[in-house]
């Protein structure tokens, strides 16, 4: 693995994205670079291009990673281009897809003629079509909130929807669904605990279970009352933990497990020197009457300005 080449302006999560890429023959396009949007810092955009809009929602002016990088580009063949858009807009049109959680647009083609991309203004916006310039027919460019660049949390999910795994795929892959009856299992005390970390997410919260790996009643009941408020539809005695359960689970686990954004207003405009100084001057001449005593550096006695 290469160590991170720029770490003082690139995040570690934001370099693993890349190391770990599912296709080892894409090629690394850029993540910093010193121009205006996201692959530069939201310091160098606010001194530099202070109207860019990748420094406008709160999700990016939060009051950390403002010196950090905040997109990656994969260069990669024409059709894997359209692969990886086609896998990247499946996850945006799943409402209940969370893995692209963190990130703000994407941009590529579905065809290999026409630049293609969506955007979402916060991490659980609604997302909409965009587009951008013709670069993008062969690289997939990738803009992440500025709140989650140093989130791995957040990141490891976008590797999945890279590689072309359905969100069901990813949320239930490799973890296996226990049923009651099953005790002193690590599957049911893995499915116990995530109950417990998610269980405030619906209205009342749903009851606290022990994480002893026993699925006896009470976690049945649980898990009963945590699909009915998710809106599970039909029969369900919570008997076991279904595909559906497992995906609702992973869903709300992956809410809660990131950091909800902050709205913090944006910091006031940078001003010159000579602006600053045409201001005071300004004030000066508005409240003294006197220049030739502002001047003088004196006022009846008091030390001046």
């Amino acid at each position: 693995m290469a160590i991170n080449p720029n770490p003082a302006r690139i995040t570690d999560p934001m370099w693993q994205l890349w190391e770990q890429r599912p296709n080892k023959a894409w090629r690394l396009g850029g993540i910093y670079a010193d121009k205006k949007g996201y692959h530069n810092s939201v310091i160098a955009n606010m001194r530099n291009w202070p109207n860019n809009y990748s420094i406008k929602l709160p999700s990016d002016l939060v009051n950390k990673n403002r010196d950090k990088a905040r997109a990656i580009d994969l260069t990669m063949s024409d059709s894997e281009m359209i692969n990886w858009t086609k896998n990247m807009k499946r996850a945006a049109e799943n409402e209940h897809d969370t893995r692209l959680y963190g990130v703000k647009e994407f941009y590529g083609t579905l065809d290999g003629i026409n630049v293609f991309g969506m955007a979402k203004d916060s991490a659980t916006g609604r997302w909409r079509v965009v587009t951008s310039d013709k670069s993008h027919l062969w690289h997939g460019h990738t803009s992440i909130f500025t709140m989650f660049v140093d989130n791995w949390l957040v990141l490891a999910p976008i590797l999945s929807v890279w590689k072309g795994e359905t969100f069901k795929e990813w949320a239930v892959g490799g973890v296996s669904l226990p049923k009651q009856g099953d005790v002193n299992s690590e599957d049911v005390k893995y499915w116990q605990y995530v109950h417990n970390v998610v269980r405030k997410t619906v209205t009342p919260p749903s009851p606290a279970l022990v994480a002893d790996g026993d699925y006896l009643e009470d976690t049945a009941k649980a898990f009963k009352d945590f699909w009915k408020k998710n809106g599970g539809n039909g029969e369900f005695d919570g008997s076991k933990v279904t595909g559906w359960l497992a995906l609702k689970y992973h869903q709300k686990l992956a809410f809660v497990s990131a950091p909800q954004p902050v709205e913090t207003p944006p910091p006031p405009p940078l001003v010159s020197e000579e602006q600053l100084s045409a201001a005071v001057n300004a004030w000066l001449d508005k409240n003294l009457k006197d220049r030739k005593v502002r001047l003088e550096g004196k006022l009846d006695g008091e030390v001046a300005l």
